[in-house]
């Protein structure tokens, strides 16, 4: 038997923790939505969310990971909103680059910045024929336009997903203007990766303090605050094609 229809699904990548688990349940909020995760925990599928496991390192796995969505031609039929969001990413290495690992290099730019556009070319093929707008939403930082010592790779894969957000919002409206994609940053917020900065040692990361201090004043904010703020400013239409926001500047 045929699912009911949907209005809004929401495909999220990096769901286990931090900003991508409140992004998973804010989107959950949405009245008549259903969430596809994309992350490294178990796979399963109940009435309005299923996970598929992927390690997003393993860029060949994504166009297969498309194929196991358990959305039929009928739920679709009248989505209002189709969503990608481009939240999983890593952080190391962290040192000077003369002192990284190659493997880990590789693996930075690879889950940071080849797998956002892998992913973003199989979500136009897999959403074209939708109904209603399409939308890719990267995640990106305040490391994209200002270095961080330790941060090359970081950095790096950021400020490239910021330009590739601004390419493909041209291509996609000249090509189909009902996909329309921007850049977030969240802002500070209270994650894991945060306290993983904050263990760092000088030596690696030279503004370990600046972060300890942020901890410290309570100027970190809960990730279910960024998640829900992202989510709302979606769905009232606030966002627009090829533009960087910061979420601080917003709320």
């Amino acid at each position: 038997m045929d699912q009911p229809p949907i209005e809004h699904l929401f495909l999220i990548t990096g769901t286990t923790r931090g900003i991508g688990k409140a992004l998973t349940a804010a989107a959950l909020t949405v009245t008549n939505s259903f969430v596809v995760s994309l992350s490294r925990a178990a796979p399963f599928i109940s009435d309005n969310r299923q996970n598929i496991r992927i390690d997003l390192n393993n860029t060949d796995r994504i166009g297969p990971a498309f194929e196991r969505i358990q959305i039929g031609r009928q739920q679709a039929s009248r989505l209002t909103h189709t969503v990608l969001i481009n939240n999983a990413g890593v952080l190391d290495p962290i040192a000077p680059i003369g002192d990284c690992d190659d493997a880990l290099l590789a693996r930075n730019i690879q889950v940071n910045l080849t797998a956002p556009l892998i992913l973003t070319r199989h979500f136009f093929h897999f959403s074209k024929s939708f109904p209603g707008q399409k939308w890719i939403v990267n995640i990106t930082s305040g490391a994209s336009r200002a270095p961080y010592y330790g941060w090359s790779a970081y950095g790096a894969a950021k400020a490239g997903l910021d330009m590739a957000t601004r390419a493909m919002a041209m291509e996609f409206s000249r090509i189909d203007p009902t996909f329309a994609v921007c850049a977030v940053a969240p802002g500070t917020v209270d994650t894991a990766m945060q306290a993983k900065i904050r263990n760092c040692a000088v030596q690696q990361f030279a503004q370990v303090e600046k972060f300890l201090k942020l901890k410290a004043s309570g100027a970190l904010h809960p990730p279910e605050r960024a998640a829900t703020a992202l989510i709302e400013l979606l769905m009232e239409g606030r966002f627009k094609n090829g533009r960087r926001y910061d979420l601080r500047d917003l709320r």
